[in-house]
């Protein structure tokens, strides 16, 4: 039984991929969760928010979990017209923006991960491969996100996918990057998202709450996106399922 690590920033990310393990018990250490899913081994684990946090996190849990697959996934901004919340990006190519005067920088994907990913489909949007865009701040504007496009070709933007994606290849293992859409291109977030998740992964009461007070006007707007996660976080567990289920009936016709 292949031993599978699905990875993301926070635990609403995983929320709809937990209620679809078997055999599920806690665990100590780097990881929170193990349960049986198509015929895999799954441990589930958070990485955090923000890229060195992540990739601190990633290398910790290749050195104790030791995965033979490893699903880095979780939700993204949308970066063109044709996708739609709840959508799943594969990240063919990754790339890092550019800062401090250096030219950006781009990292490929796992062809054999990816090949299994094609057969993939999930009930509520689509599936589609396409170039990740990983920046150091949450992207809130409508403005931002189209801006970003256009400047580095990508379909969708996130925080953590090209420093994760470099520590595991660093360490030769096989990984596939994929990105549920939460917000459209032209859809404008409420700012300060970034600051509710507690440590473990889950909404912070006053984090919430230091949103509100800041900026009572959003509290019609941030619950509206509640559903926008739920249907994100549905989309992730069709897609790890799905291929899960796509690798194992590739290897019963070898």
């Amino acid at each position: 039984m292949k031993r599978v690590l699905v990875i993301a920033a926070v635990r609403q990310e995983l929320s709809a991929l937990e209620r679809e393990l078997a055999d599920v018990e806690p665990l100590a250490g780097e990881g929170y969760l193990r349960g049986t899913l198509e015929g895999a081994e799954v441990h589930l684990a958070l990485t955090g928010i923000g890229a060195d946090k992540a990739r601190r996190r990633v290398e910790l849990l290749l050195a104790e979990r030791r995965p033979d697959l490893l699903f880095a996934v979780g939700f993204g901004g949308g970066l063109i017209g044709t996708l739609q919340n709840g959508d799943v990006i594969i990240a063919e190519r990754v790339v890092e923006a550019a800062s401090n005067g250096q030219e950006p920088r781009q990292l490929s994907a796992d062809e054999v991960l990816l090949t299994a990913a094609d057969d993939v489909s999930i009930p509520r949007g689509n599936v589609r491969r396409g170039c990740l865009l990983s920046v150091p701040a949450v992207v809130s504007s409508a403005k931002g996100k189209r801006d970003l496009g256009s400047r580095y070709g990508a379909d969708g933007v996130d925080m953590e996918s090209f420093e994760i994606l470099a520590a595991v290849l660093d360490r030769g293992v096989s990984c596939i990057v994929a990105r549920a859409v939460f917000d459209e291109v032209a859809l404008d977030l409420p700012l300060g998202l970034e600051k509710i998740p507690g440590p473990d992964g889950r909404p912070r009461p006053m984090g919430l709450a230091g949103l509100l007070l800041r900026r009572p006007w959003s509290f019609t707007r941030f619950f509206s996106l509640r559903s926008r996660s739920a249907r994100a976080a549905g989309s992730l567990a069709a897609f790890v399922r799905g291929l899960l289920r796509s690798m194992e009936e590739g290897a019963e016709d070898v």
